[in-house]
């Protein structure tokens, strides 16, 4: 059997969009890459929603590793002109109606019971959710036109830690072996290296705690039509409420609802697996309809719906390792650990972890002590988001809790977000703020205020003023948004 040997300075471990912009990225400063992909592509996949903070971290890798047929992809606008064919949705920011079981949606005047928070100014400049089959494809053929060495449907029989790493592959009865000297793993819940290394699972010290039933569609009407068919004032919202992340928020859970240009349609329950955990009696099919039937505006939004492939349901979606970080290897975010879709972090969170390794591999000193602080903030990050997810779920049966404390999401992502435009931002500062040691602080304080006012019977309007007020007051460098503005009521626009 003929044996094929490489040469290699890094190996990268999955191709999805973070693994393939990677290598990419690596192949720029020169490296020679290795892609390893045990499946292949167009694949299906979930984690669609980019924000503001994903589509400038994209923009500034394009720039820093000349990259411009990457830079299209960060607004819709030039997206929708440049790739037609890469399929994309428009996203012009986060919308939230709150449900409540057995009852239609029944819309205020002062929308107490929804939130409208802008992320952009126009169509033009927004944001996108990512077909995710589309966008990773794009990624790797971008790798390998770069001439980054891609092996898809690959078996990694050998991944032996060491100084050089060494690797066996299998692909299709080829025998390849070579060494490198460092490794990306990212193979997101594959956790390749974890297995290697014996890394402990972490995730028993998350707080949050979720699972999901969830699938693409074709057929989903608009929210819009029905909410104003019910009476809602359309007019009042900051953007078209369907072009956005839209959340169904209820009791115990949350549903995603996010719409391509093409009318398919990403849409998931996400549930309290304490509260709701899997009823072994239902097939996911059968607890998709069983969870539409609960809630009437949303089951009349799907009546006429029709699922692309079968119904997936999974377990605890939270996962994390002991460890990000070695003196010659690295895990991506998304495969360090996964929270929860809530507030669409993944992809921003992605990219920020790839422009920080790319910074360390570049620069090529001190590096072990680098990747330390990249581990470090790693682990800072997800304790900041955990908790920033926990007390939103901890919040949803009385939605202006959950609405009050989702604002520290918010102020955290603005505020990098002008950080990053005005030039502020520093590569290794990390994500949404966890390395200001006073933002975490309060988001920390008021998660056990948010637990313990959830916990009451009865809200005392005098207490969720208070509270109000002061994470009105917490929020950082002059909220231009004027988050938590009871005058708002509750639709923000662009700032």
């Amino acid at each position: 059997m003929a044996v094929k040997v490489l040469d290699a300075d890094i190996v990268v471990i999955g191709s999805g969009f973070g693994g393939s912009l990677t290598a990419l990225c690596a192949r720029r400063i020169g490296l020679n890459v290795v892609l390893i992909e045990r499946g292949g592509h167009p694949r299906f996949a979930i984690g669609e929603s980019s924000t503001p903070l994903a589509n400038l971290a994209l923009r500034q890798i394009s720039d820093r590793y000349d990259l411009p047929r990457i830079a299209p992809l960060t607004q819709y606008g030039s997206w929708r002109r440049t790739y037609p064919e890469i399929m994309r949705g428009l996203k012009r920011g986060f919308s939230y109606f709150h449900q409540v079981a057995e009852k239609p949606f029944s819309p205020r005047d002062d929308h107490a019971n929804e939130l409208l928070v802008a992320a952009n100014p126009d169509d033009e400049h927004a944001d996108t959710h990512w077909l995710r089959a589309d966008v990773d494809h794009f990624f790797l053929k971008e790798a390998v036109s770069a001439g980054v060495s891609y092996f898809d449907q690959t078996e990694i029989t050998t991944l032996a830690h060491g100084d050089p790493w060494q690797f066996s592959l299998n692909r299709d009865g080829e025998q390849v072996r070579f060494e490198a000297p460092f490794v990306v793993d990212a193979s997101g819940g594959g956790g390749v290296v974890a297995s290697a290394l014996e890394i402990e699972d972490d995730r028993a010290r998350l707080l949050t705690n979720s699972r999901t039933v969830y699938g693409h569609f074709t057929g989903v009407r608009r929210w819009r039509e029905l909410y104003e068919a019910l009476g809602g004032k359309s007019a009042d919202h900051p953007f078209d409420c369907d072009a956005a992340a839209l959340h169904h928020i209820f009791d115990g859970g949350w549903m995603w609802v996010l719409r391509f240009d093409n009318d398919l349609v990403s849409a998931g329950f996400v549930l309290d697996r304490k509260r709701y955990p899997i009823d072994e009696s239902l097939d996911a099919a059968a607890e998709w309809s069983s969870w539409l039937s609960r809630f009437p505006s949303i089951q009349e939004q799907f009546a006429g719906a029709e699922p692309i492939r079968p119904i997936v349901r999974t377990g605890r979606l939270q996962r994390v390792w002991s460890r990000a970080a070695g003196r010659n290897w690295a895990m991506l975010p998304y495969t360090f650990g996964f929270l929860d879709p809530l507030h669409s972090s993944g992809i921003a969170h992605n990219l920020s972890g790839i422009e920080r390794l790319m910074a360390i591999l570049e620069d090529g000193r001190n590096i072990t002590e680098r990747l330390g602080q990249y581990e470090r903030g790693l682990h800072a990050e997800f304790g900041l988001m955990d908790r920033i997810v926990h007390g939103c779920y901890a919040g949803f049966a009385k939605f202006k809790l959950m609405t009050t404390f989702a604002m520290h999401y918010f102020a955290g992502a603005h505020t990098s977000e002008h950080r990053r435009r005005d030039g502020r931002h520093d590569v290794h500062d990390g994500f949404l703020m966890a390395h200001d040691a006073s933002f975490c602080r309060t988001v920390a304080d008021h998660h056990t205020r948010v637990c313990e006012l959830a916990g009451r019977k009865r809200l005392d309007p005098d207490d969720m003023a208070r509270f109000l007020s002061d994470v009105a007051a917490s929020i950082p460098e002059g909220n231009p948004a004027g988050l938590c503005d009871p005058a708002k009521r509750n639709m923000y626009e662009y700032a």
